[in-house]
This record gives C-alpha cells, structure tokens and sequence, in this order.
C-alpha cells in the first residue's frame, strides 16, 4: 500500500518557507540596490562565466537537499525503497544535469528529459511508488525543468516532464 505524506511535507515546506523567508528578503533588497547603483568598469567585477558557476551550485545544492529528504524519511518511516534506491536516483539525476549541459540543441535535451523520466518511472516502480512521491516530485520536476531551462529549452514554468512522467 503506498504511504502518503502529504501533511507532513506541507508542514516541511511551511517551515522550510519560513525559515527561508527573510534571506529571500535579504537577497532581494541586495539584487535591487544592485540594479539602481549606477555600472562601473571596475575590474574586480565577475564576469558572466564566472557568475554562471553558483547557478550550477545551485541545482546542486537542490539533488543534495532531494537526498537528505529521502533519507530522513527513509529513516523515520521505514518505506520499502533502500539507500541503493536513493543513491540510484541521485545518479539518474546526476548524468541527466551532465547531459542537458552538454546537450546542443532543444530536441535533443527534451531526448534526455525523456529518457530521465522513464528512468525515474522505472526505479519508481521497483520502489512500490514510494520513493517518488509528492515533495520528492516536486523536487525532481524543479531540478530538471530549472537546468533545461538554463539551456533556453523552456521557460522554467513549463513543466516538461509531464508527458512521460508516472510519479
């Protein structure tokens, strides 16, 4: 029978929003000061490739935090996917934000959006369809909507994971 979590990740996120609220604040006021203060030609200014690395950082940061959800959950509630399963999505996740970096064009990243999907569809099922479930989808659908979106394949709104998705 799958284990439904609805409520506890509702609070999660309340939480989590609330915690994150007032540096989103803060960062807002910084990119706003930033873009009124007049441009200078300092050299000590990054450089859009350098500023393009923390973005990279970022989807990073989100498989990370994917994986830390999945454990403690694995941890507290005992469902029937394993760490295996965990590390296994990771590394679907892993080789599909190589992939769509390297990718040249539209059709060929929504290829690999693709065959992502089935994946996570597969290793899904093996789990029972625990190891995807709401917040873990939600997650997923960001990572991989958000680096194809960086590549100018989608706007970050268009949820390009639908078609194929089981989860």
């Amino acid at each position: 029978m799958k284990t439904k979590r609805p409520l506890l990740y509702f609070f999660c996120v309340l939480i989590g929003s609330a915690l994150a609220l007032p540096a989103c604040a803060q960062q807002h006021k910084k990119n706003t000061q930033e873009q009124e203060s007049p441009k200078s030609l300092d050299s000590t200014k990054t450089s859009p490739k350098a500023s393009a690395k923390p973005a990279e950082k970022d989807l990073d940061k989100m498989l990370s935090e994917l994986k830390e959800s999945m454990i403690s959950y694995m941890k507290s509630a005992e469902p029937p996917y394993t760490m295996d399963d965990i590390d296994s999505c990771e590394k679907i996740l892993k080789v599909y934000l190589a992939a769509i970096n390297a990718s040249k064009n539209k059709e060929q990243g929504m290829e690999i959006v693709k065959t992502t999907v089935i994946s996570l569809n597969a290793l899904n099922g093996k789990t029972e369809e625990t190891l995807i479930e709401t917040s873990e989808r939600e997650q997923i659908a960001e990572i991989i909507i958000l680096a194809s979106s960086r590549k100018g394949y989608n706007t970050v709104d268009e949820d390009i994971t639908e078609e194929w998705r089981e989860w």
